[in-house]
Protein backbone atom coordinates (compact mmCIF):
# COMPACT_ATOMS: atom_id res chain seq x y z
CA UNK A 1 0.00 0.00 0.00
CA UNK A 2 1.05 3.37 -1.26
CA UNK A 3 0.41 7.07 -0.13
CA UNK A 4 2.80 9.27 -2.21
CA UNK A 5 5.36 9.73 0.58
CA UNK A 6 5.33 6.26 2.41
CA UNK A 7 4.94 2.28 0.98
CA UNK A 8 3.50 -0.59 2.97
CA UNK A 9 5.33 -4.05 1.70
CA UNK A 10 4.52 -7.65 2.79
CA UNK A 11 7.68 -9.51 2.71
CA UNK A 12 7.67 -13.38 3.54
CA UNK A 13 10.83 -14.39 4.65
CA UNK A 14 12.97 -17.21 3.53
CA UNK A 15 11.75 -19.10 6.95
CA UNK A 16 8.48 -18.85 5.81
CA UNK A 17 7.70 -15.53 8.14
CA UNK A 18 5.89 -12.65 7.57
CA UNK A 19 7.23 -8.84 8.13
CA UNK A 20 6.00 -5.37 7.28
CA UNK A 21 7.79 -2.63 5.98
CA UNK A 22 7.62 0.74 5.43
CA UNK A 23 9.24 2.61 2.97
CA UNK A 24 9.43 6.37 3.62
CA UNK A 25 9.93 9.36 0.97
CA UNK A 26 13.76 10.75 1.88
CA UNK A 27 13.38 14.16 3.19
CA UNK A 28 16.24 16.89 1.63
CA UNK A 29 18.13 15.84 5.05
CA UNK A 30 18.64 12.26 4.54
CA UNK A 31 19.40 13.16 0.05
CA UNK A 32 22.24 15.68 1.07
CA UNK A 33 23.89 12.88 3.63
CA UNK A 34 23.52 10.49 0.49
CA UNK A 35 25.34 12.81 -1.90
CA UNK A 36 27.89 13.16 1.20
CA UNK A 37 28.16 9.69 1.04
CA UNK A 38 28.47 8.99 -2.89
CA UNK A 39 30.63 11.93 -3.07
CA UNK A 40 33.12 10.36 -0.89
CA UNK A 41 33.05 6.79 -2.60
CA UNK A 42 33.92 8.63 -5.69
CA UNK A 43 36.35 10.47 -4.83
CA UNK A 44 37.95 7.07 -2.93
CA UNK A 45 37.34 5.19 -6.70
CA UNK A 46 39.71 8.11 -8.28
CA UNK A 47 42.06 7.56 -5.91
CA UNK A 48 42.82 4.38 -6.01
CA UNK A 49 42.40 3.99 -9.61
CA UNK A 50 39.46 3.42 -11.27
CA UNK A 51 37.68 3.89 -14.23
CA UNK A 52 35.18 6.95 -14.02
CA UNK A 53 32.76 6.23 -17.23
CA UNK A 54 34.68 8.35 -19.84
CA UNK A 55 38.03 6.37 -19.35
CA UNK A 56 35.80 3.22 -19.34
CA UNK A 57 34.63 4.02 -22.81
CA UNK A 58 38.04 4.45 -24.11
CA UNK A 59 39.37 1.33 -22.62
CA UNK A 60 36.76 -0.92 -24.26
CA UNK A 61 36.71 0.58 -27.45
CA UNK A 62 40.86 0.25 -27.39
CA UNK A 63 40.11 -3.09 -26.13
CA UNK A 64 37.62 -4.17 -28.76
CA UNK A 65 34.73 -4.52 -25.90
CA UNK A 66 32.80 -2.10 -27.04
CA UNK A 67 33.60 -0.72 -30.18
CA UNK A 68 31.85 1.36 -33.11
CA UNK A 69 30.76 -2.11 -34.37
CA UNK A 70 28.52 -3.38 -31.42
CA UNK A 71 27.38 0.54 -31.00
CA UNK A 72 25.77 0.29 -34.59
CA UNK A 73 24.42 -3.34 -33.75
CA UNK A 74 22.84 -1.63 -30.98
CA UNK A 75 21.59 1.34 -32.77
CA UNK A 76 20.37 -1.47 -35.14
CA UNK A 77 18.34 -3.27 -32.83
CA UNK A 78 16.96 -0.15 -31.05
CA UNK A 79 15.67 0.69 -34.47
CA UNK A 80 14.24 -2.30 -35.39
CA UNK A 81 12.48 -2.45 -32.06
CA UNK A 82 10.83 0.98 -32.74
CA UNK A 83 9.34 -0.46 -35.96
CA UNK A 84 7.93 -3.49 -34.29
CA UNK A 85 6.08 -1.47 -31.99
CA UNK A 86 4.80 1.07 -34.31
CA UNK A 87 3.58 -1.97 -36.80
CA UNK A 88 1.95 -3.99 -33.76
CA UNK A 89 0.25 -0.54 -32.15
CA UNK A 90 -0.82 0.79 -35.76
CA UNK A 91 -0.89 -1.39 -38.59
CA UNK A 92 1.51 -2.13 -41.71
CA UNK A 93 0.78 0.13 -44.62
CA UNK A 94 -3.01 0.73 -43.13
CA UNK A 95 -3.90 -2.69 -43.58
CA UNK A 96 -5.68 -4.87 -41.25
CA UNK A 97 -3.24 -7.69 -39.58
CA UNK A 98 -3.99 -10.95 -38.92
CA UNK A 99 -3.89 -12.40 -35.26
CA UNK A 100 -1.24 -14.61 -35.97
CA UNK A 101 1.10 -11.61 -38.07
CA UNK A 102 0.97 -10.04 -35.02
CA UNK A 103 1.54 -13.00 -32.74
CA UNK A 104 4.59 -13.29 -34.92
CA UNK A 105 5.63 -9.62 -34.84
CA UNK A 106 5.25 -9.70 -31.03
CA UNK A 107 7.60 -12.85 -30.36
CA UNK A 108 10.27 -11.26 -32.77
CA UNK A 109 9.98 -8.14 -30.70
CA UNK A 110 10.23 -9.89 -27.55
CA UNK A 111 13.49 -11.42 -29.33
CA UNK A 112 15.46 -7.90 -30.11
CA UNK A 113 14.48 -7.17 -26.36
CA UNK A 114 16.50 -10.45 -25.16
CA UNK A 115 19.39 -9.57 -27.44
CA UNK A 116 19.48 -5.81 -26.65
CA UNK A 117 19.69 -7.02 -22.94
CA UNK A 118 22.46 -9.81 -23.61
CA UNK A 119 24.49 -7.11 -25.87
CA UNK A 120 24.24 -4.43 -23.26
CA UNK A 121 24.93 -7.00 -20.26
CA UNK A 122 28.61 -7.04 -20.40
CA UNK A 123 29.13 -3.02 -20.48
CA UNK A 124 26.07 -2.42 -17.46
CA UNK A 125 28.27 -4.35 -15.56
CA UNK A 126 31.73 -2.63 -16.01
CA UNK A 127 30.11 0.57 -15.78
CA UNK A 128 28.52 -0.39 -12.37
CA UNK A 129 31.99 -0.80 -10.97
CA UNK A 130 32.93 2.49 -12.67
CA UNK A 131 33.49 5.62 -9.69
CA UNK A 132 30.23 7.01 -10.82
CA UNK A 133 28.76 3.55 -10.48
CA UNK A 134 29.84 2.50 -7.43
CA UNK A 135 28.68 6.07 -5.95
CA UNK A 136 26.06 6.16 -7.32
CA UNK A 137 25.25 2.41 -5.53
CA UNK A 138 26.63 3.97 -2.20
CA UNK A 139 24.03 6.79 -2.28
CA UNK A 140 21.21 4.64 -2.99
CA UNK A 141 22.11 2.17 -0.15
CA UNK A 142 22.45 4.60 2.21
CA UNK A 143 19.07 6.01 1.30
CA UNK A 144 17.52 2.30 1.47
CA UNK A 145 18.92 2.13 5.14
CA UNK A 146 17.57 5.04 6.18
CA UNK A 147 13.95 5.31 4.51
CA UNK A 148 12.94 1.88 5.80
CA UNK A 149 10.78 1.07 9.03
CA UNK A 150 8.86 -0.93 11.06
CA UNK A 151 4.98 -0.06 11.09
CA UNK A 152 5.76 1.36 14.81
CA UNK A 153 8.27 3.92 12.99
CA UNK A 154 11.73 2.17 14.16
CA UNK A 155 14.44 1.91 11.23
CA UNK A 156 15.02 -1.94 10.20
CA UNK A 157 18.56 -0.62 10.17
CA UNK A 158 20.98 0.44 12.48
CA UNK A 159 23.19 1.97 9.93
CA UNK A 160 24.57 1.90 6.13
CA UNK A 161 26.88 -0.99 7.23
CA UNK A 162 24.32 -3.19 8.83
CA UNK A 163 22.01 -2.86 5.38
CA UNK A 164 25.21 -3.37 3.83
CA UNK A 165 25.82 -6.61 6.22
CA UNK A 166 22.09 -8.03 5.45
CA UNK A 167 21.59 -6.25 1.43
CA UNK A 168 21.51 -9.97 0.30
CA UNK A 169 18.19 -11.31 2.53
CA UNK A 170 14.10 -10.65 1.39
CA UNK A 171 13.53 -7.59 3.79
CA UNK A 172 16.57 -5.64 2.23
CA UNK A 173 15.42 -6.49 -1.97
CA UNK A 174 12.06 -5.74 -1.11
CA UNK A 175 13.30 -2.29 0.66
CA UNK A 176 15.26 -1.65 -2.27
CA UNK A 177 12.96 -2.27 -4.78
CA UNK A 178 9.85 -0.35 -2.94
CA UNK A 179 12.42 2.76 -2.91
CA UNK A 180 13.47 2.63 -6.32
CA UNK A 181 9.93 2.22 -7.31
CA UNK A 182 9.02 5.46 -5.32
CA UNK A 183 11.94 7.80 -6.22
CA UNK A 184 12.43 6.87 -9.75
CA UNK A 185 8.39 6.18 -10.92
CA UNK A 186 9.68 2.27 -11.59
CA UNK A 187 6.01 0.82 -12.65
CA UNK A 188 5.73 -2.98 -11.55
CA UNK A 189 3.41 -3.33 -14.73
CA UNK A 190 6.13 -1.79 -17.26
CA UNK A 191 6.44 -5.28 -18.72
CA UNK A 192 2.62 -5.34 -19.38
CA UNK A 193 2.56 -2.30 -21.02
CA UNK A 194 4.85 -3.10 -23.46
CA UNK A 195 3.32 -3.37 -27.49
CA UNK A 196 3.84 -6.87 -27.72
CA UNK A 197 2.68 -7.46 -24.05
CA UNK A 198 -0.71 -5.51 -24.85
CA UNK A 199 -1.30 -7.14 -27.72
CA UNK A 200 -0.64 -10.88 -26.80
CA UNK A 201 -2.78 -10.27 -23.83
CA UNK A 202 -5.73 -8.49 -25.56
CA UNK A 203 -6.05 -12.01 -28.24
CA UNK A 204 -5.47 -14.42 -24.82
CA UNK A 205 -2.05 -15.71 -26.03
CA UNK A 206 -0.41 -15.20 -22.93
CA UNK A 207 -1.82 -16.05 -19.19
CA UNK A 208 -1.23 -13.45 -16.22
CA UNK A 209 2.16 -13.49 -16.13
CA UNK A 210 2.80 -13.13 -19.51
CA UNK A 211 3.50 -16.53 -20.12
CA UNK A 212 2.69 -18.14 -24.11
CA UNK A 213 -0.47 -20.24 -23.51
CA UNK A 214 -2.69 -22.28 -26.26
CA UNK A 215 -6.32 -21.97 -26.88
CA UNK A 216 -6.70 -24.20 -24.12
CA UNK A 217 -4.75 -22.08 -21.68
CA UNK A 218 -1.72 -23.89 -21.46
CA UNK A 219 1.51 -22.75 -21.05
CA UNK A 220 3.43 -23.28 -24.22
CA UNK A 221 7.13 -22.13 -26.02
CA UNK A 222 7.38 -20.07 -28.85
CA UNK A 223 6.96 -23.02 -31.51
CA UNK A 224 4.10 -24.38 -29.42
CA UNK A 225 5.73 -26.95 -27.12
CA UNK A 226 3.45 -27.51 -23.73
CA UNK A 227 5.92 -26.31 -20.60
CA UNK A 228 5.35 -27.01 -16.97
CA UNK A 229 5.43 -24.83 -14.28
CA UNK A 230 9.71 -25.32 -14.18
CA UNK A 231 9.98 -24.39 -17.36
CA UNK A 232 10.43 -27.68 -18.97
CA UNK A 233 9.46 -28.54 -22.14
CA UNK A 234 7.09 -31.38 -21.95
CA UNK A 235 4.91 -33.66 -24.02
CA UNK A 236 0.89 -34.58 -23.97
CA UNK A 237 1.72 -36.75 -21.19
CA UNK A 238 3.61 -33.88 -19.06
CA UNK A 239 6.70 -36.02 -19.13
CA UNK A 240 9.55 -34.09 -20.02
CA UNK A 241 11.49 -33.44 -23.37
CA UNK A 242 13.64 -31.82 -25.63
CA UNK A 243 13.37 -29.68 -28.70
CA UNK A 244 13.26 -32.81 -30.58
CA UNK A 245 10.44 -34.21 -28.64
CA UNK A 246 12.82 -36.49 -27.13
CA UNK A 247 12.07 -37.82 -23.34
CA UNK A 248 14.78 -36.60 -20.64
CA UNK A 249 14.70 -37.30 -17.04
CA UNK A 250 15.05 -34.91 -14.27
CA UNK A 251 18.44 -33.65 -15.29
CA UNK A 252 18.08 -33.10 -18.64
CA UNK A 253 19.54 -35.97 -19.74
CA UNK A 254 18.36 -37.64 -22.36
CA UNK A 255 16.68 -41.20 -21.86
CA UNK A 256 17.85 -44.61 -23.32
CA UNK A 257 14.81 -45.60 -25.68
CA UNK A 258 16.55 -47.63 -28.46
CA UNK A 259 16.02 -50.90 -28.92
CA UNK A 260 19.03 -53.44 -28.97
CA UNK A 261 20.02 -57.00 -29.62
CA UNK A 262 22.06 -58.18 -26.99
CA UNK A 263 24.78 -59.95 -28.28
CA UNK A 264 27.45 -59.24 -25.45
CA UNK A 265 25.77 -61.18 -22.73
CA UNK A 266 24.64 -63.81 -24.76
CA UNK A 267 28.25 -64.46 -25.33
CA UNK A 268 29.16 -64.24 -21.79
CA UNK A 269 26.49 -66.80 -20.54
CA UNK A 270 27.31 -69.06 -23.42
CA UNK A 271 30.61 -68.78 -22.43
CA UNK A 272 30.58 -69.98 -18.66
CA UNK A 273 28.46 -72.63 -19.30
CA UNK A 274 30.56 -73.99 -21.32
CA UNK A 275 33.43 -73.27 -18.76
CA UNK A 276 31.47 -74.77 -16.39
CA UNK A 277 30.65 -78.33 -17.81
CA UNK A 278 34.77 -78.77 -18.58
CA UNK A 279 35.90 -79.23 -15.05
CA UNK A 280 32.87 -81.75 -14.20
CA UNK A 281 33.79 -84.30 -17.10
CA UNK A 282 37.80 -83.99 -16.34
CA UNK A 283 36.64 -85.28 -12.64
CA UNK A 284 34.51 -87.90 -14.34
CA UNK A 285 36.93 -89.45 -16.04
CA UNK A 286 39.46 -89.39 -13.58
CA UNK A 287 37.09 -91.04 -11.32
CA UNK A 288 36.92 -93.68 -13.46
CA UNK A 289 39.99 -94.04 -13.66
Amino acid sequence: MATGKTKTIDVEKEDGSKVKIVIKKPTANVINQAQKVGAKVWTESIREGLFTKISLDKFMKDNGIWDSKKEQEKDDIVNNIKLLERQIALGVDGRKLKVSEGKQKALELRGLRNQLRDLLAEKINLESNTAEGLADNAKFNFLVANCTFTPNGEKVYKSLDDYNENADDEVAFAAAAGLGQMMYSLDSSYEEELPENQFLKKFNLVDDELSLVDKDGHRIDVDGTLVNDKGWLVNSDGKRIDREGNLLNESGQILLQAEYEDDVNEKVKKSRSKNKETPDSEEDTEVEN
